[in-house]
């Protein structure tokens, strides 16, 4: 009996310790899952040839991926460090012998982590870089991004900064490109060790100050108060890491606004009106469909990797509003602006309202988008927010036409005007639509169930009839007229040919 005791003590003890490393090399494999899917590695050649400038800095380079370019091509931008360093350090120790000391610091901080922040980067991009450099970059592009952070949010003008044509906003993009990260843990550990006697009132603890500084960077007020829904300080990756994490916070924070009751009385005798004014016209479908040649009919058949563009969409009755937020529709400062108050809000709403965020196209959007999806593909999110989003506008806008009415809509914005705008607008949705990867898994997209009834829709019989008759005989208002002439003429022929016999 002693020897099966021993036995059975030594089988607990085994279990315990099999458990016990079942669990560590669980948490192990996580992190290593995470460090290589959240990994700050070079956009892929497929994805980068079409547009190489949106994933390349103009400004300045942040991390190793473009530190050559720093030494050349974005010098300029490079002296900005050195100053932006001497800035940081003097809010806190105004007396410059005290300078070494804090620079000291910063040093042993990023040096006890060197190897953690190498472990995000691949090794072929840092292999080469000399461990005094790789620290020295770490420290002087930490600090930059700091002061300028601190900068925007107490106000303070950056003379240097916009002296550079384009500087702040150049800059505001280059900050968000996959290519020109630094691990976030290297801004905390900097920012525990800087004193920022602005923020003293404000009771907030480093890391959560930090948090305020990048959302309020990227996103205003707006952005600054969703702290509170997006992860811990310690489980960011980097800051487009942060700016993924806000933008698709702020989708599924968003609702339509409620319907007030006389609002939604206004809104149904509306909609009543309108049906009173197209009945004619439906009454028209029956009578001119038959005699539209065979070829001029749809035949449209749309699968998972398609859809109908807006202006089809249009024609079969849907109607195109754009997304509000909430009770104000100002939209929020930083380059997340560019997306609008509510950042990828879709929601098809009485299976004809289309509402979507409304975007503003200028020189930011492009790159803001095209780096987001490149974050989703790194980290293995095909069917990703960004990606079915602009997979969903690049099918809704395939010409001109379909770019006048989300532009009618107010759905988009552009600074060009005329109908080289147009041609703009549909030549952007190429470009970044190009890019998106979400193809062939939108139905496990948050549009999943949208684009599913948008077919739906689609395949009715009597939208599609009443999108070919618009399309063929309400383009022009001279050819309904000829039209509707010749298929009086025909039907008075056959009843006077009728009449005639009759007699």
């Amino acid at each position: 009996m002693a020897g099966d005791d021993d036995i059975t003590v030594h089988v607990e003890w085994l279990a315990r310790r099999l458990t016990q490393q079942q669990e560590d090399a669980a948490a192990t494999e996580q992190h290593r899952i995470m460090v290589n899917t959240h990994r700050v590695s070079r956009v892929p050649g497929h994805v980068r040839i079409p547009n190489p400038d949106a994933y390349t800095p103009g400004l300045v380079a942040i991390g190793p991926l473009h530190v050559k370019d720093a030494e050349r091509r974005l010098r300029p931008g490079n002296r900005l460090k050195m100053a932006y360093l001497h800035s940081l350090i003097s809010r806190g120790h105004p007396d410059p012998a005290r300078h070494l000391a804090v620079i000291q610091g910063y040093v042993r901080l990023v040096a006890a982590r060197e190897r953690e922040a190498r472990a995000m980067y691949a090794a072929e991009d840092v292999d080469d870089v000399r461990a005094e450099d790789f620290i020295q970059m770490l420290v002087l592009d930490g600090c930059f991004i700091l002061e300028h952070l601190v900068n925007v949010a107490t106000g303070k003008e950056e003379q240097s900064l916009h002296a550079t044509p384009f500087g702040p906003a150049q800059l505001s993009v280059d900050l968000v490109l996959a290519e020109n990260q630094i691990p976030f843990f290297v801004l905390v550990d900097l920012i525990n060790s800087t004193r920022l006697p602005e923020f003293d009132s404000t009771g907030y603890a480093p890391p959560v100050l930090l948090m305020k500084l990048v959302l309020y960077y990227l996103g205003g007020e707006k952005g600054r108060d969703m702290s509170e829904a997006l992860p811990p300080a310690d489980a960011v990756f980097h800051i487009l890491h942060l700016l993924h994490a806000m933008v698709s916070a702020a989708r599924t924070r968003w609702e339509p606004p409620p319907r007030i009751q006389d609002g939604a009385t206004l809104e149904m005798m509306q909609e009543a009106a309108r049906l009173l004014r197209r009945l004619p016209l439906l009454l028209l479908v029956p009578l001119l469909y038959p005699i539209l040649p065979e070829e001029r009919r749809w035949r449209a058949s749309y699968g998972r990797e398609d859809l109908p563009s807006a202006s089809d969409l249009k024609r079969m009755w849907v109607r195109f509003k754009k997304a509000r937020g909430g009770s104000s529709s100002k939209a929020p400062a930083g380059i997340a602006s560019v997306l609008g108050p509510v950042p990828l809000a879709v929601k098809l709403a009485q299976e004809d309202r289309l509402r979507l965020p409304q975007l503003r196209i200028e020189f930011r959007t492009a790159p803001l988008l095209l780096n987001l999806m490149a974050f989703e593909q790194s980290a293995e999110q095909r069917a990703g927010a960004v990606s079915a989003y602009v997979w969903l506008m690049a099918k809704l806008v395939q010409s001109a036409e379909d770019a006048g009415v989300l532009v009618a809509a107010e759905v988009v914005q552009s600074s060009a005007t005329g109908s080289e705008s147009k041609e703009d607008v549909a030549r952007f949705f190429r470009q970044v639509g190009a890019a998106s990867e979400a193809a062939g898994e939108l139905e496990k997209s948050y549009l999943g169930e949208t684009l599913r009834k948008l077919r739906e829709r689609s395949q009715h019989p009597l939208f599609m009839m009443w999108a070919d008759v618009q399309r063929n005989y309400f383009t022009v208002p001279w050819a309904v007229v000829a039209e509707f002439v010749t298929f009086i003429t025909f039907i008075s022929t056959i009843l006077q040919t009728y009449g005639s016999f009759k007699h």
